[in-house]
């Protein structure tokens, strides 16, 4: 199991911060997503190999742009960030295996808010690694305005932005239209999301890795 220690600085977070997104309003970001992608693919006549969802928010947009754009493979990657004796660690939990795919494919790996995009980065640069002379197409639901970047993508897209590091002050990210709470997709609950930005581990009920 690959996993590597991040360094990362957690901004101070209050529970009013957070505010629930309904299924409405979560999909008129993935509507302005996909028609981000959908124009950059039909433009530059691109064929998509797989779509990479990376797991577990990655599942939602993932599976939504796979359905819009008409496309069957489906090849998930997981990550996941554990906290560990004050320290952060990212672990590769399922990897995308090598099956059926061109010597040389493009992939559209997608995940749900692009905080910090170490999560993001990281996937990229492995999948460049496995698969060389990949093509990458990396889209995003929520992309922080600060760090909208993966340096191992060819090209990035984001349904909206956000300052979930809370590194724009309020008065910038209101200037740019950017909301400053963080947002809890449909899915989500606040214990989870509230015990992750306290740089604390939540306690899964089907945790088996080895922290």
């Amino acid at each position: 199991m690959a996993e590597e220690e991040v360094s990362v600085v957690l901004a101070k977070y209050y529970k009013s911060d957070f505010k629930q997104l309904s299924w409405n309003e979560y999909g008129e970001i993935l509507e302005d997503l996909f028609k981000k992608v959908s124009s950059y693919v039909r433009k530059k006549k691109i064929k998509i190999d797989a779509v990479v969802p990376i797991l577990r928010g990655g599942a939602f947009p993932g599976g939504f742009l796979a359905h819009r754009l008409h496309l069957l493979r489906i090849l998930s990657i997981q990550y996941k960030y554990f906290f560990v004796k004050g320290k952060i660690k990212l672990k590769r939990l399922l990897d995308v295996p090598k099956a059926n795919l061109p010597k040389k494919p493009t992939f559209l790996l997608v995940e749900n808010n692009h905080c910090f995009g170490l999560t993001a980065t990281t996937a990229a640069k492995h999948l460049k690694q496995k698969f060389p002379g990949c093509k990458i197409i990396y889209a995003a639901d929520t992309m922080d305005y600060s760090f909208a970047k993966n340096e191992f993508a060819d090209v990035l897209f984001y349904g909206r932005y956000t300052n979930d590091t809370k590194k724009l002050t309020k008065e910038r990210a209101k200037s740019l239209g950017i909301d400053n709470k963080l947002w809890l997709y449909p899915w989500e609950f606040l214990k989870e999301e509230w015990t992750t930005v306290q740089g604390k581990q939540f306690k899964y009920k089907d945790l088996s890795v080895k922290l």
